[in-house]
């Protein structure tokens, strides 16, 4: 090194920095100096480091200092304190900032997966740990560009890789990232500042995190929300990111889960500078909110509770408390409204009936339903929602502004905080055509969670009233939110409102009869503006079809139509009409084929995987036939693997089983796409839409098709239509009909 490089001021002063710093790292007190992990033999590992721009894994070895025991555990995963000594440089001409060895090492956090008491060595546990990190980086790279906005507080997440420990008994995998010290500016620790289940904190009056959150699912056109916002100051660790598709793991709660944190999502001056969207809210959902200005407020029902729960738990405890609660809050199915043929009123809000019923349906309701009738604020709020329901929202400036949308909460007077001094304002954020359609699903699930009676509070109880004597959800708000979802292009809302007009009913919630009007014009309307919709799925516009074909014919059938003449003012479809309709059906059936075609294929391919069975994996077992499923370890396999020997946990009896009767348990963490990719609302809700069932046979529709091209004077067209159709009710066992067509396509074709 020449003299003029150590007399260069710049130079002198980097030094004398660098000098300082390695000074007060050293004299700064170890705060895991008293557990002496110095004295714990080093262990080689191989560390696995993802690479967001390639989206690859490099492997490099290390050497680390681990305690044999974890200093706490959750529900799901252990975790230990480590030390790793820092990395010198490839250039460095000594070490001297390893002079200090393992004592002043820095300090590491390692998460091990645990079932029964043990760490967690299957190759699931693995693809766990890949999952965690690979949420961290997706977390950062949200945070990054949330970062670019210039926010008064910056959001960073801890930067975390594997560690696997090769020397161990079964490989074991650990998710390890530096420890975080110390207290935020608030004067707390360690807390949690919203989940992946509704809670959002607002008793720190932290906006920094909520808003990080509604800003990954704008950024990323509702692809993605970053939920379970938990560390220190605006320092992040161990995020679990929402998908539309469900695609990171069983924590992933989906549109569902995105519908509990803008439930509880309060648009502030800082969303307002970001440029974020309002998130729409009932009038009695925001009511609610207000009631919560100064306490703790969940909507989901169970925030408050579930902080205390936490409170007898350490900070790890309460990540897995929080990872571990997906069945109390997801997995309850929608209300279902079953057929049964005795009860006429339930046949008429079932779209699994015959077609004969759905028809009589339609002729009792034109005549019988009792007129519509409610207060008058009421009624307002209905033909709002209605209104709105038939055009598409528009995303002007009055969306984005808490006044003039109307979002407004009136607060009490408090001082300015460090959070919301507003440096600049960003432009609006665009929203295109996938976010409207995430923020449609986000809006139907929103509905079908007030539905499911998810929010109790948010019903008003009059002065005179209790709990007791008011309705189990808010039927307006369940009206709010499909009306929105059916203005953003949501097909499920469309045909769900379009059923109500009809006086059918609909799966979504069965208090909404009483709040719709039947109008058969408005219920045309939906139904085309269902099949009109450019976005998927096909199911809900084939359903639509169906009962919009249904109601033509009624209007034709109720003036003794015959096509071309004057029906004075009664709107009846011509038979171009009705034929040009029917093929759109049975174009939307077809594409349904496709989509379940494909659904089923994704989900071949995770019971291939799940059968593919290894001794040691856990798995439930259908206990000598009797269809209850128990766990246990597979202890051997046959030679051709078809056959598979159990160890039951329960009594340690044994007994082998062909695959069809036994189920991988897949731990809580495994990613949907190492098990074969993403999940559809079904799949993932483990329930079915019955709104979406067709209320016609493909057959009929085809023959029906076939007679009205003839008439239209395509002969041949109609011949290949009575063919098809034929061959269809064959298939269906309908052999009267199948006769008869194709009789009358033989007569078309000679």
């Amino acid at each position: 090194m020449t003299e003029e490089n150590y007399s260069n001021p710049a130079r002198k002063k980097l030094i004398k920095i660098l000098k300082e710093c390695a000074a007060k790292a050293i004299s700064d007190e170890d705060p895991w100096g008293k557990h002496e992990i110095e004295k714990i033999p080093a262990e080689l590992v191989i560390r696995h480091l993802f690479q967001p721009l390639t989206k690859t894994w490099t492997m490099e070895e290390t050497i680390v200092k681990q305690e044999n025991v974890p200093f706490t555990n959750g529900a799901m995963r252990f975790c230990y304190r480590m030390k790793k000594l820092a990395t010198p440089p490839a250039s460095a001409s000594n070490h001297r900032f390893h002079d200090h060895g393992w004592k002043k090492a820095l300090n590491y956090v390692s998460k091990a997966y645990q079932v029964d008491g043990k760490i967690d060595t299957s190759e699931d546990a693995k693809n766990a740990v890949r999952n965690d990190i690979l949420l961290q980086y997706e977390a950062s790279h949200w945070a990054k560009l949330f970062n670019e906005k210039d926010p008064p507080k910056k959001i960073n997440f801890i930067r975390a890789y594997a560690l696997e420990f090769p020397n161990r008994e079964g490989k074991p995998w650990f998710a390890v990232e530096r420890y975080i010290a110390g207290t935020d500016d608030y004067g707390v620790g360690f807390f949690k500042h919203n989940t992946n289940s509704g809670f959002v904190d607002e008793d720190l009056h932290r906006v920094t995190p909520q808003v990080f959150s509604a800003y990954s699912f704008y950024e990323s056109s509702g692809t993605r929300l970053v939920a379970d916002i938990q560390g220190v100051g605006d320092l992040y660790t161990d995020p679990q990111v929402l998908s539309n598709d469900y695609r990171f793991g069983d924590g992933d709660l989906g549109p569902r889960g995105m519908a509990l944190f803008f439930a509880t999502f309060r648009h502030n001056t800082l969303a307002e500078s970001l440029g974020i969207p309002v998130f729409p809210l009932s009038k009695n959902e925001l009511e609610h909110q207000a009631k919560y200005e100064d306490d703790v407020y969940s909507l989901s029902g169970d925030g408050s509770s579930f902080q205390e729960m936490l409170k007898g738990l350490d900070k790890f405890a309460a990540m897995d408390a929080n990872r571990n609660r997906r069945q109390s809050v997801f997995m309850i199915p929608p209300v279902q409204i079953n057929q049964q043929e005795e009860d006429a009123n339930t046949e008429t809000r079932s779209n699994m009936t015959k077609r004969d019923q759905i028809r009589k349906s339609l002729t009792v309701t034109r005549i019988s339903k009792p007129v519509f009738a409610r207060k008058g604020k009421e009624m307002d709020e209905v033909k709002y929602c209605l209104d709105l329901a038939k055009k598409d929202f528009k995303f002007d400036s009055k969306a984005y502004h808490r006044k003039a949308s109307g979002e407004m909460i009136k607060r009490k007077a408090t001082p300015a905080r460090p959070s919301l001094m507003i440096r600049h304002v960003s432009d609006m954020m665009e929203v295109d055509d996938e976010t409207k359609l995430n923020l449609g699903k986000v809006h139907y699930q929103l509905a079908v969670l007030h539905g499911m009676n998810r929010f109790p509070d948010v019903v008003p109880v009059g002065p005179d009233e209790t709990k007791a004597d008011v309705a189990p959800h808010d039927a307006f708000s369940v009206l709010f939110h499909l009306a929105h979802a059916a203005s953003l292009g949501s097909v499920a809302a469309c045909l769900s409102l379009g059923r109500l007009h009809a006086g059918l009913g609909t799966s979504v919630s069965e208090l909404l009869d009483t709040v719709v009007p039947i109008d058969f014009d408005a219920a045309k309307d939906l139904f085309r503006r269902c099949m009109a919709s450019k976005f998927p799925p096909a199911s809900p516009k084939a359903a639509a079809g169906c009962l919009l074909y249904q109601m033509y014919l009624d209007d034709r059938e109720s003036q003794d139509y015959v096509d071309g003449e004057d029906t004075f003012g009664v709107e009846v479809v011509s038979d171009i009409t009705l034929a040009q309709l029917l093929e759109d059906i049975l174009s939307l059936i077809e594409e349904t084929d496709k989509e379940s075609a494909e659904a089923a294929k994704h989900t071949n391919v995770r019971e291939e995987a799940a059968r593919q069975f290894k001794v040691g994996d856990r798995v439930e077992g259908n206990y000598f036939l009797e269809g209850s499923f128990y766990p246990g370890d597979v202890t051997a396999i046959s030679e051709d693997g078809k056959v598979v020997e159990i160890c039951y946990d329960d009594d340690g009896s044994k007994e082998s089983l062909t695959l069809e009767n036994v189920r991988l348990i897949i731990p809580p963490t495994a990613t949907q796409t190492v098990m074969g990719g993403p999940l559809s609302d079904e799949e993932a809700l483990g329930s079915e839409n019955t709104d979406e069932k067709c209320v016609v046979e493909t057959y009929e529709l085809k023959g029906e098709l076939a007679a009205l091209k003839l008439k239209l004077g395509s002969k041949d067209a109609a011949a290949a239509l009575y063919e098809d159709a034929s061959n269809d009710a064959m298939n269906a066992g309908k052999m009267k009909k199948a006769s008869e067509w194709s009789l009358k396509a033989a007569e078309l074709m000679e």
